[in-house]
């Protein structure tokens, strides 16, 4: 824990204060997607939208799940940022893919029980939790990078749109069993149908129009919030890297279907990605959008593949991350061996994540204020 927990507390009690000082009703303030949303989902949003002192909350993706040479045991509850630091992160990451065959394992391997326990678990920490969805193809049973033209099928009309909603039931009952010790909802955010400005994925670019794009966005939100009366969700906006913020906004839903914009930017030196270049340009591109619309704004998905420059956490992620007004930064997962987005003991950068753990300007588990 860093001395910086109690200043921060100091600024959510002057907050606090003034707050409720405020004549106008908290459920004016807080705007939402939402209207019926979870006083907690409340809560976390109001605690984003004025976090922007506090720090970058440090995440990472199924963290409790897996890491270097390890998997969940079924007990203990570890994770490589935890071996590394002796603490969590504050934001957790998991991913949704194949809950939609109704397969027991996600995309990774992660039993979907095990991380309901995993969310519960992070919440209870006073963590928070994000959700991605990798899904299968729609139409081929491919995978999420078959690139098979099929969003159309998915909307009302289409001879998918079952099949579809479907897909979005357990989704949607997968949310409404996060439930904490006293059988309060959990709050997650929900970032859905991400990097849709490259064409990896069935939902990319090239794959489906802007009013496409948009109408699958919308009806998924609506038939969570509305046909199944899910209300513990937040929902993530999150392209990949951009040049302008036109291509940011060139298929974005509207600001009363987004509650938080994000942006997911790689240290990828072998795809020729200038990080030093091309995050600093895409957070600038994301702040200005934000703050226009008045909304919070993360690093949804970062990372650099497998051994590290040993100054990577500092001198990259940390550098050009500092002072942005980003909420948080997420790296991705250590599934095997020989795919780690996290260090590890033992690993070149190991060392310098500790020197990152104790900057200021880095936000872990022990360090948030109580949110709820």
């Amino acid at each position: 824990m860093k001395f910086r927990y109690y200043t921060n507390l100091w600024f959510l009690v002057v907050f606090a204060a003034v707050y409720t000082g405020c004549s106008t009703p908290p459920e004016e303030v807080i705007k939402v997607v939402d209207k019926k949303a979870d006083e907690n989902v409340k809560k976390l949003y109001d605690f984003l939208a004025t976090s922007d002192t506090l720090g970058i909350m440090f995440g990472h993706e199924d963290s409790f799940a897996y890491g270097h040479g390890w998997k969940f045991d079924g007990e203990e509850y570890t994770s490589d940022v935890h071996k590394i630091s002796g603490d969590f992160p504050a934001v957790f990451g998991w991913d949704l893919g194949h809950i939609e065959t109704g397969s027991p394992v996600n995309i990774d391997t992660v039993n979907f029980e095990h991380m309901k326990k995993f969310i519960v678990k992070a919440h209870e920490m006073g963590a928070i939790n994000t959700l991605s969805w990798h899904p299968v193809h729609p139409s081929t049973g491919g995978t999420t990078w078959d690139t098979t033209v099929v969003v159309n099928q998915l909307l009302p009309g289409g001879a998918l749109n079952d099949k579809f909603n479907g897909w979005i039931t357990y989704i949607g009952h997968f949310f409404s069993d996060l439930k904490d010790s006293k059988g309060n909802n959990v709050p997650v955010i929900f970032r859905p149908f991400h990097e849709h400005n490259g064409s990896w994925f069935w939902w990319g670019d090239d794959l489906c129009s802007v009013e496409e794009y948009t109408q699958l966005w919308k009806y998924t939100v609506s038939y969570l919030r509305d046909t199944m009366n899910v209300h513990n969700v937040l929902y993530a906006y999150s392209p990949n890297i951009v040049g302008s913020a036109e291509e940011y906004l060139a298929k974005y839903p509207g600001d009363e279907w987004v509650d938080i914009l994000g942006v997911d930017v790689y240290d990828f030196p072998h795809y020729g990605i200038k990080y030093d270049e091309v995050l600093p340009k895409n957070l600038d591109i994301l702040k200005s959008i934000a703050i226009e619309k008045n909304k919070p704004y993360a690093l949804t998905e970062t990372g650099y593949l497998n051994e590290k420059p040993e100054r990577w956490w500092t001198d990259s992620l940390l550098e050009y991350t500092k002072d942005t007004g980003i909420r948080w930064a997420l790296v991705w997962i250590n599934l095997e061996e020989t795919q780690f987005y996290f260090t590890y003991p033992g690993e070149a950068s190991a060392d310098n994540f500790n020197e990152f753990y104790e900057k200021d300007e880095t936000v872990f588990a022990s360090d948030l204020p109580e949110i709820y």
